[in-house]
């Protein structure tokens, strides 16, 4: 089952000797046949499958063995509960990076499932990858003939893996584990992929009080107070004409005449004429209280459209998917890499961006602009 399963290695065999040309057997102590053999794998390893959060995982627990069964068995074993999560993470990527704990000499592998199967997270205690970005180059490799005994060794691994997440809209990261080894991260889960480009440099913790915030930015709904806070005081006391107040505090018998008689003069010629000039200021905002409640809930709504927010931050890459999406109508990430470079993951993040901003919305797979995104665009044509 082993030899069909990694059929691009040989079959691990002792190399013959040159008896057949010398005609002399030759010894080999136990010692140096040793040294010729491709590493055992001497831990077991660990699969936690995380059903919740909330939840101490499951752990399947791999014995050691030889190499060849031990890696078919962990390949086989995460892929399959990897499956029974809900995930969609190719075979292919699973089996390139269990192979690579190979290189960690299977030292202590503890292998991940998270985020509904959509996540998996492969850490070893092994000597580590000093140079992560190397890495995801064709050809670039630290394999030795012994462990070509069982793997490819052709550096493809992480190629291929970065390769098929990018096409499918994941992400995969190398970092450094705590003490000694590596951490590889794949995923295909949109949250987890967005923590993954956050972590920038391979090797940078993530926690969520490090993430910053694109929006709202501090101060953005400054310049739009509610109507609740610029009405007038209870009463309006002091923003009725003076004549109102002193009628109040004459005798009973001259209020009606003091009462009705200025509106009597003033209504024909010009309402409300000898109102303050403070409360005809705050006329237009007392408006804006009667237009439906959902309106002054959402900052975000109709009367924001009419006027695009200076302060919504965009970024260089968020005007070029604005652009794209004012001449073509619709786009995904794909597009955008297309048509402008960079991973469709980072696009994909540029546009949730925007949709948290109100700038884009989503259809089913494609995005499209909204009336503050559009007016965004016309502000700057």
């Amino acid at each position: 089952m082993s030899d069909d399963f990694y059929t691009m290695v040989d079959s691990g065999d002792p190399a013959p000797d040159n008896e057949h040309i010398t005609g002399v057997r030759e010894e080999r102590d136990e010692g140096e046949q040793t040294t010729t053999q491709a590493p055992k794998a001497m831990y077991a390893a660990r699969i936690a499958v995380y059903d919740d959060m909330l939840s101490t995982p499951r752990v399947i627990v791999i014995d050691p063995q030889d190499v060849r069964t031990y890696l078919e068995e962990t390949t086989n074993t995460v892929y399959q509960c990897m499956k029974e999560q809900g995930g969609h993470i190719s075979l292919m990527v699973i089996r390139e990076i269990v192979e690579n704990f190979i290189h960690a000499h299977f030292a202590e592998p503890i292998i991940s499932i998270l985020d509904g199967g959509d996540t998996i997270r492969f850490a070893d205690q092994g000597p580590g990858i000093d140079d992560k970005e190397r890495a995801f180059d064709f050809g670039v490799t630290s394999a030795n003939s012994n462990m070509k005994r069982y793997i490819r060794g052709t550096g493809a691994g992480f190629p291929m893996v970065q390769e098929y997440l990018e096409n499918a809209g994941g992400a995969v990261s190398i970092e450094d584990n705590m003490g000694s080894g590596t951490v590889v991260t794949v995923s295909l889960d949109p949250k987890r992929v967005q923590e993954i480009e956050r972590a920038g440099g391979r090797g940078a913790a993530v926690r969520p009080e490090t993430e910053q915030p694109t929006y709202p930015l501090p101060g953005a709904f400054a310049q739009q107070p509610m109507a609740t806070q610029q009405m007038p005081p209870l009463g309006y006391s002091q923003q009725f004409p003076q004549q109102y107040q002193q009628g109040y505090q004459q005798p009973y018998q001259q209020m009606p005449q003091q009462q009705y008689n200025p509106w009597a003069q003033q209504m024909p010629p010009q309402p409300y004429q000898q109102w303050p000039q403070s409360f005809q200021q705050q006329m237009p905002t007392v408006q804006s209280s009667q237009q439906p409640a959902a309106q002054m809930m959402y900052p975000n709504a109709a009367n924001q459209y009419a006027q695009p927010q200076p302060d919504v931050f965009v970024s260089d890459r968020g005007n070029a998917a604005l652009g794209y999406l004012a001449q073509n109508q619709a786009c995904g990430a794909t597009d955008l890499a297309r048509a402008f470079g960079n991973s469709a993951p980072t696009w994909s993040r540029t546009l949730n961006d925007l949709a948290q901003a109100g700038l884009v919305i989503k259809h089913g797979q494609k995005y499209h602009l909204t009336e503050l995104g559009a007016a965004r665009v016309r502000a700057q044509g």
